[in-house]
């Protein structure tokens, strides 16, 4: 059978769609950025201010340039096209070929691209400048905004002490809590393994947290909220593992960007040389972290 005797089998009725992450989990928790336009975009800042005793009558202090930084934002363009021959259609005997389901494939995939847009511009390197000028220059998240791996003494998972290990952090910075913006979110976004080590701590199953939190992570298979921390499970941090060693990042909401230059576009046209069906998506958007006080990675031996 040649594959155009095939198509008939290939389009059936009854449209499936193969198991796939559809969404992007990040994007509800992470500022947008509508208005990119250029080769770059930035995150304006203004920096701290101290005030000095008064110490004499007639004293007159001199006064200070306002602190201000930028953090430069790159966009990316990624896009898919999916063609159908033009005898797709009368040979599937009035099935029609399949354009909205080749559509919502072109749209997820791009869903999960920019995940790995968020990802990579939250861990990655930064690119920052200060000044009045666009001169600039790059910064890799400290070790200081980092919670180790063996923070117990032996090499440990996804635990409640990494992740108060993680707010402490935060709260050191002035980042996150008392005095700080109330309505900002702290959030996590764990792998499944991590995420499943952190349900078997003692403290997640304890009556006492299933009865404060209503008995949901175990009703529903769900945990998504954990010492004022959101949390959400995703399978894109991959190229951030080493090894058994997976990196896990904490972030304050406000602190994390990511920039639409250009909308999600959907086009369908019917291609001139071939006849056939052609539909492509495309975006192009780029992402980064405001400053490294509002990002912590937390490390997870996986393998324990």
């Amino acid at each position: 059978m040649t594959p155009h005797e095939h198509a008939q089998i290939s389009y059936g009725t009854q449209w499936k769609a193969k198991l796939a992450k559809k969404f992007n989990a990040l994007k509800p928790f992470v500022t947008i950025k509508n208005d990119c336009g250029g080769r770059y975009a930035t995150v304006e800042q203004y920096g701290d201010v101290e005030l000095e005793e008064k110490t004499a009558r007639h004293e007159n202090t001199p006064a200070t340039e306002l602190p201000t930084g930028r953090v430069f934002m790159f966009p990316k363009t990624f896009t898919g096209k999916l063609k159908f021959d033009e005898d797709d259609g009368w040979k599937l005997n009035k099935l029609g070929v399949p354009m909205p389901e080749s559509a919502m494939r072109l749209i997820q995939a791009g869903e999960r691209r920019m995940e790995e847009i968020i990802f990579a511009g939250m861990l990655g390197t930064a690119t920052i400048g200060n000044g009045e000028d666009e001169s600039f220059t790059t910064e890799a998240l400290p070790a200081t905004q980092e919670v180790i791996v063996n923070l117990t003494g032996s090499n440990t998972g996804l635990t409640s002490a990494k992740i108060k290990e993680g707010i402490r952090i935060f709260m050191d910075n002035n980042a996150w809590g008392q005095g700080v913006d109330e309505n900002d979110i702290l959030c996590l976004a764990a792998t499944p393994k991590s995420l499943l080590n952190l349900w078997n701590e003692a403290v997640v199953t304890s009556s006492d947290f299933r009865a404060f939190a209503g008995g949901k992570p175990y009703d529903t298979g769900k945990l998504e909220n954990f010492f004022g921390v959101k949390l959400m499970v995703t399978t894109g941090l991959a190229s951030y593992k080493t090894g058994n060693i997976a990196t896990i990042p904490m972030w304050v909401k406000s602190k994390v960007h990511f920039g639409d230059w250009k909308k999600s576009t959907t086009r369908v046209w019917v291609d001139e040389d071939t006849g056939g069906d052609r539909i492509r998506f495309k975006f192009t958007a780029g992402a980064c972290r405001e400053q490294k006080e509002g990002v912590v990675k937390i490390y997870a031996d996986e393998s324990v």
